[in-house]
């Protein structure tokens, strides 16, 4: 059964059909080259929606756009330009800055690279950078996305493997800030060496004003992570929060979403949240063939034989997800790959936590790198340069990232301390 599973998903890969479809449809094929009944891909596949965490997905992803269509973002740059615009290679600092920020908002990487390009982008060409530069730089701060909270992927671990989504969120602050300094270190580095010029130094009045116009999108984490943290919420109840609070200030402070403008918005997060369920749905009928056949226990006898250390582990299931990262999306990657290694991760004691970050940072990386790269894709597209000198140009960022994982393998705490200090404390 196992072969025609990977077989059979392989070549649908080849061949273009969508990941979920294509996991379904080779799950399908060997459940009947096995003789089992059909009945269980049903049964499966409805067992797998049916969480009360998955209603966290379509919340999230209708804040964020709700907080996308009302103009947040433009605030938001401003405000991270008047914070670090002023450094060598100034707007490119801005740009990683952004990420950060409106991470906190979107929760997905080609949304954060589609706006803050859109923004960022023109005005870095006018201003002298290089294309290949700019759509790099844009693409490697879209990642921080994807681990600052809220974030979908943590959310699609958290159902594979049971972590608390709580612990999640606030295990991706600090890794988040790291990733950040990694991507302005590297930025400044390639600023020096190309001369990128500086932007105005800014001025108490500038930081002050800036800070005023973008304090409605600034506020939105924190009304997230404090609901979570302080135990106001659960992260779906927040999510809900989160729509509250995304729909009033586009709706009554902003004033930029019309009542006619929901149903479009509304259809958008839907079609994303498909996206998502459809691949859960899917994968649930391909982890009940990886079960019965023992391919995690398989994986990880296999492992085990190298060496059975957690930091070497780690180092090799990043070096899986690298590869991983290259050929399939990012939650696609987290559904197919995380149930077979997480018995290994059990026996051996990772902390759960850890793996989560290093999970979604590892993976991330893929969205940067070619051939699938899909951020890296939206920011070459803006910035009117092809994939292959956008990908050389990606390549420092993609190394500080890697970085940014083997320092959080090697330090466990940059990861656990936070949650676990946040539970102490409750």
């Amino acid at each position: 059964m196992a072969t025609v599973l990977f077989v059979a998903f392989a070549v649908l890969l080849i061949l273009n059909m969508p990941v979920s479809f294509a996991l379904a449809v080779a799950s399908v094929m060997a459940l009947l080259y096995g003789g089992l009944p059909l009945a269980l891909v049903v049964q499966k596949m409805t067992a797998a929606m049916d969480s009360f965490v998955l209603l966290a997905v379509p919340f999230f992803l209708l804040a964020g756009h709700l907080m996308a269509r009302s103009g947040i973002a433009r605030d938001i740059i401003d405000f991270a330009d008047a914070l670090v615009g002023w450094m060598r290679g100034g707007l490119a600092h801005a740009n990683i800055g952004a990420g950060m920020l409106m991470g906190g908002m979107t929760g997905s990487a080609v949304a954060e690279a589609s706006s803050t390009g859109g923004a960022l982008i023109p005005p870095m060409l006018k201003k002298g950078y290089g294309a290949p530069f700019t759509a790099a730089v844009t693409a490697a701060a879209s990642t921080i996305s994807v681990v600052i909270p809220p974030s979908i992927p943590m959310i699609v671990f958290a159902v594979v493997t049971g972590v608390s989504v709580g612990d999640l969120f606030i295990a991706g602050i600090v890794p988040g800030i790291l990733m950040t300094v990694a991507l302005m270190v590297t930025a400044w580095l390639i600023a020096v060496r190309q001369g990128y010029q500086r932007g105005p130094r800014p001025t108490l009045g500038s930081i002050a004003r800036a800070t005023r116009a973008s304090v409605w999108g600034l506020l939105m984490p924190v009304v997230i992570i404090g609901s979570i943290r302080y135990g106001i919420a659960t992260p779906t109840e927040a999510s809900v929060v989160a729509v509250v609070y995304g729909m009033v200030v586009g709706r009554y402070v902003y004033r930029t979403i019309a009542w006619r403008d929901l149903p479009g918005i509304i259809l958008d997060s839907a079609v994303t949240t498909g996206i998502v369920m459809l691949m859960i749905a899917a994968a649930s009928v391909y982890g009940l063939i990886v079960t019965r056949e023992q391919i995690p226990q398989a994986a990880a006898q296999l492992i085990l034989e190298l060496t059975n250390n957690p930091q070497l582990v780690l180092l090799l299931i990043l070096c899986v997800y690298l590869i991983a990262g290259m050929l399939l999306d990012l939650a696609a990657n987290i559904i197919i790959l995380v149930p077979v290694l997480w018995p290994l991760v059990k026996r051996l004691d990772i902390d759960p936590v850890q793996f989560g970050v290093v999970t979604v940072i590892g993976l991330a990386i893929g969205l940067i790198t070619p051939p699938v790269g899909a951020c890296l894709f939206v920011t070459c597209g803006i910035a009117k340069t092809d994939l292959l000198r956008g990908s050389k140009a990606a390549a420092p960022f993609i190394l500080a990232l890697i970085v940014v994982v083997l320092l959080i393998i090697a330090v466990p705490g940059i990861a656990t301390w936070l949650p676990y200090s946040a539970k102490a404390m409750q």
